[in-house]
């Protein structure tokens, strides 16, 4: 985005794919045969291994650095030092590695092995529940080189596994970060970004207690939301990346319950009202979302949308926002619509094509607000996006009446307002 009247937010919230993490077959445990003098046989290189990578994640969890460092050879420790320091800055709360089958490598006793690595951040992502992958907590894979230095073993390389995941690396795998906490966020950056978190806080915190409001409508109520504040390089990097030129805002879900916000400064840093919309925005996503059943709910992009824009300009009402413009450019340019649910723009379409998509969802979002009430319109979102209904049995649910009452009731309404 280059310009407040065409604030076009991604859609990666909806549209991001389940992670996919390669099937690892882990090695057969070693046998507990005791010798004939009856001590227990010696631990094979491979176990060896991997009790220093139990070692190194208990250490993680205990807050001892130095303990955390023994288990990593000297050229990785500064990559290692920073991702001890922004876990801990992130409230790691778990950081479990699974490692599959070793084989041997060049060197005395060295050994190769892909590893996946289940993690959780705060008291949000993780809430206990078994079930789905999307269910459990966020992982990443790892090839990891490890072979013995002075009587024990540690990591002598690491590299990403072959997983296609789009939302890999995750900002804290390797370089350092800041951290700002306030009381109901915390403000994660590169250095080089450091000057931006004393002057965003006051307004992320006052976002964040906007957002609260709705989520104790929705039953989402969050601990505490991340917000990382992303320099050019790290917005095309951070979570597989951003090519495009007009997102300014990112809600990734990592699983579940986890949903990590991101910022990119650049568009941001100057424009006091829209950083303020774009937060709220992007924490109504996290609101919205957590705990829906699948990650991908693409064909409900317009609402997921819609009501992150309710939420990103309140009080404002749709029709008083910079997207009025382009609403009315789409309501006059053609056929007239025939559902308040906008047609989602072709990946050719111009900027003002999804700058309207937008403004359209917000006024579909608002016009059910102004019919049946808050409650009532969050119920419904909860429906669809989080459980996992279709739209006619959440609106007789929620609003009592069929979905086309409540859609050919809205087409009149959305055209009044802007026309």
């Amino acid at each position: 985005m280059r310009r407040a009247t065409s604030l076009y937010l991604a859609l990666l919230a909806v549209g991001v794919l389940a992670v996919v993490v390669a099937v690892v077959v882990p090695r057969p445990a070693a046998p507990s045969a005791i010798a004939a003098r009856g001590r227990p046989a010696p631990a094979t290189p491979y176990d060896q291994a991997v009790a220093a990578l139990k070692a190194q994640s208990a250490a993680l969890l205990d807050g001892d650095e130095k303990a955390w460092l023994a288990a990593v050879e000297a050229p990785l420790r500064k990559r290692y030092r920073a991702m001890f320091r922004s876990l801990r800055a992130l409230e790691v709360t778990r950081f479990d590695y699974r490692p599959g089958v070793g084989r041997p490598v060049k060197g005395p006793g060295a050994l190769a092995m892909r590893t996946e690595i289940s993690y959780c951040l705060g008291t949000d992502m993780c809430p206990g529940r078994s079930g789905t992958k999307w269910q459990q907590p966020p992982r990443i894979e790892q090839a990891l080189t490890m072979r013995p230095v002075a009587g024990r073993y540690v990591i002598s390389a690491v590299a990403p596994g072959p997983g296609d995941d789009p939302r890999r690396p995750a900002p804290w795998e390797n370089g350092e970060l800041v951290v700002l906490r306030g009381t109901r966020v915390t403000l994660v950056a590169a250095p080089a970004q450091r000057h931006h978190l004393a002057r965003v806080l006051p307004v992320a915190e006052a976002a964040a207690k906007v957002d609260d409001r709705f989520a104790a409508l929705i039953g989402t109520s969050q601990s505490r939301y991340r917000i990382y504040l992303a320099g050019e390089a790290q917005w095309r990097s951070w979570y597989g990346g951003r090519e495009d030129n007009w997102a300014i805002g990112l809600a990734v879900p990592l699983n579940m319950h986890g949903i990590d916000v991101m910022l990119r400064m650049k568009e941001l840093a100057g424009n006091p009202v829209l950083l303020r919309v774009a937060l709220q925005h992007e924490l109504g996503h996290v609101v919205t979302l957590s705990g829906a059943y699948r990650a991908d709910a693409a064909e409900d992009t317009w609402l997921s949308e819609g009501i992150a824009e309710y939420i990103g300009w309140s009080p404002r009402r749709a029709a008083r926002t910079l997207r009025r413009g382009s609403v009315r450019w789409a309501l006059t340019g053609g056929a007239r619509p025939t559902s308040m649910i906008p047609a989602r723009p072709g990946p050719d379409a111009p900027a003002r094509a999804g700058d309207a998509f937008y403004g359209l969802s917000h006024l579909a979002a608002d016009c059910m607000a102004v019919r049946y009430g808050d409650a009532k319109l969050f119920a419904f979102v909860r429906l669809v996006l989080t459980q996992d209904n279709d739209y006619d049995q959440a609106a007789r649910e929620a609003y009592g009446v069929p979905f086309r009452t409540v859609d050919r009731a809205c087409v009149t309404w959305i055209r009044r307002q802007v026309l």
